[in-house]
C-alpha cells in the first residue's frame, strides 16, 4: 500500500493525481491512499515552486526512506532528487508504487475478548449463530479474519500460513478478538484466498495448551455433549473420533464413561473434546446441574434404568 502526501493541490487536484497513480500502477483504490502526517507516508509529491521544492528537500533528507516527486506545470511527474529528473511514465510509476513497503494495519475496533479463556467463550458463541464478523490480533496486530456467516477464515498477508495453529495456540493468552463490519472484513481481506475456518480451529484445538479450566470440569465428571456432526473435513480418517461422535450424539457422557464405554484411553477422548469445544460442536454439562436427571422418576424408576431398559429391548433382550 502507498502512503501518498500531496502538498501545493486543492482537494480536485489531490484527487485527480491518486486516481492516475492508481491508474499507472494497475492498482486497487485502496492500495494507494492519500496521507496527511509526513512521517506516516510513503510519496511526497509536491507542486514545482521553489519554496516547496526547498521545503520538501529539508524534510525528506531527514527521512531518507520517502519517496520525493515533483509535479511540473505540465502535470508530468519527476523524481524530485537524485541525477535523474526525467518524466516519470506509468511503467516507472508502476515499479515504484508496488515496491512500496505495505503499511502495517491497526486494528482500531474495541476488543471483545482477551486471552484464552474469554476468545473461546466468544468463538463458541458466534460460531452457532453464523453472524459477524471478526480478526484475531497478536499486539495490534491481525493473525487471522474470521467471516462467522460463511464459516470462512482468511489469513491476512505477511501471516505465516505453516504452523498458523501452533501460532495461535503458543500466543492464545495474548490474542484479542475485535469484531468488525462486513465492510471492514472484506478491506482487510481483499483478494486473498478465503478458506474454511473450522479445519483450522480443530487444529489449533488439539495443541495440549490453555485447557487447564477445561480439564478441571472433565475431572470433575462433567459430562460431554455433542450438539451436531462435526464437519467430516476435520474428522478424516479417525476412526475412535467417529465412535465417539455417535455415542456423544446420543447421551451425554463423562470422560471416563467415553472411556469405558468404548475401551480407549482417557486421554484420547479429551484430545477429542478440546477442539470440538473450541469450534462450537460440545458443550459440557456440570455433574451438579445433571444430577436431578438421574433421581427417580413418577413410576417408572431412574433415568438411567429406563434407558438401559429401552437399549435391551432394542437389543431383543
Amino acid at each position: 500500500m502507498a502512503r501518498v502526501l500531496v502538498v501545493g493541490s486543492d482537494v480536485q487536484g489531490e484527487r485527480a493525481l491518486l486516481q492516475r497513480l492508481r491508474v499507472a500502477a494497475s492498482l486497487p483504490a485502496d492500495t494507494v491512499r492519500s496521507c496527511r502526517d509526513l512521517d506516516e507516508c510513503d510519496l511526497l509529491v509536491i507542486k514545482d515552486t521553489p519554496a516547496l521544492r526547498n521545503a520538501a528537500l529539508r524534510m525528506v533528507r531527514e527521512r531518507p526512506r520517502i519517496q520525493f516527486w515533483v509535479e511540473d506545470q505540465d502535470g508530468q511527474l519527476r523524481q524530485g532528487q537524485g541525477d535523474n529528473r526525467g518524466v516519470l511514465d506509468d511503467n516507472a510509476i508502476e515499479h515504484a508504487l508496488r515496491r512500496m513497503p505495505e503499511a502495517p494495519i491497526s486494528i482500531d475496533e474495541p476488543c471483545t475478548a482477551r486471552g484464552a479463556k474469554a476468545i473461546t467463550r466468544a468463538l463458541r458463541e458466534s460460531l452457532p449463530a453464523r453472524q459477524g464478523h471478526a480478526v484475531l490480533a497478536l499486539e495490534g496486530s491481525p493473525r487471522l479474519l474470521l467471516d462467522f456467516v460463511q464459516d470462512q477464515m482468511v489469513v491476512p498477508a505477511g501471516v505465516p500460513v505453516a504452523d498458523l495453529a501452533q501460532h495461535l495456540s503458543d500466543s492464545f493468552d495474548a490474542l484479542s478478538l475485535h469484531g468488525i463490519s462486513e465492510r471492514r472484513y472484506q478491506q482487510l481481506a481483499g483478494a486473498l484466498p478465503r478458506q474454511p475456518l473450522r479445519p483450522l480451529l480443530w487444529q489449533w484445538g488439539l495443541r495440549p495448551a490453555h485447557w487447564h479450566d477445561l480439564d478441571a470440569r472433565l475431572q470433575r465428571h462433567a459430562r460431554v455433549k455433542l450438539l451436531r456432526w462435526p464437519d467430516f473435513r476435520v474428522l478424516g480418517h479417525q476412526h475412535d473420533s467417529f465412535r465417539l461422535c455417535s455415542l456423544l450424539l446420543k447421551r451425554a457422557c463423562s470422560v471416563d464413561e467415553c472411556a469405558r464405554l468404548l475401551d480407549m484411553p482417557a486421554e484420547a477422548v479429551r484430545g477429542f473434546v478440546h477442539p470440538a469445544y473450541l469450534c462450537g460442536y460440545a458443550a459440557l454439562e456440570d455433574t451438579a446441574a445433571s444430577a436431578p436427571m438421574l433421581r427417580a422418576g413418577s413410576g417408572g424408576g431412574t433415568l438411567l434404568a429406563r434407558m438401559w431398559r429401552s437399549v435391551r429391548q432394542r437389543g431383543g433382550g
